[in-house]
């Protein structure tokens, strides 16, 4: 799954609120689930920033070559989030 937000709509909290509601979404159906974790290519400085300063995640661990784009090999950072099941879950 791949998310994004339009150049346009981006900083108004667009991104967060997708975030935030997959949370819930988690916490509600998946009680178990305790944690996060997603891919960034990493030249993408701006996809980190927000995950990182605006969203909590952390870096777990840099794959190699892990993407192939227009025939160049890219690494990617690996974040995680914990998810605060009590803070989503009160919000249902």
């Amino acid at each position: 799954m791949t998310l994004g937000i339009l150049d346009e709509c981006r900083s108004l909290g667009l991104g967060t609120m997708l975030l935030e509601e997959t949370y819930r979404y988690l916490a509600y159906h998946y009680p178990e689930c305790q944690m996060a974790y997603l891919h960034v290519v990493d030249y993408n400085t701006a996809a980190i920033k927000f995950y990182r300063e605006r969203n909590g995640y952390q870096l777990f661990k840099v794959e190699k070559n892990h993407y192939m784009i227009f025939d160049k090999e890219y690494d990617a950072l690996t974040l995680y989030r914990l998810i605060d099941r009590k803070r989503f879950v009160a919000r249902s």
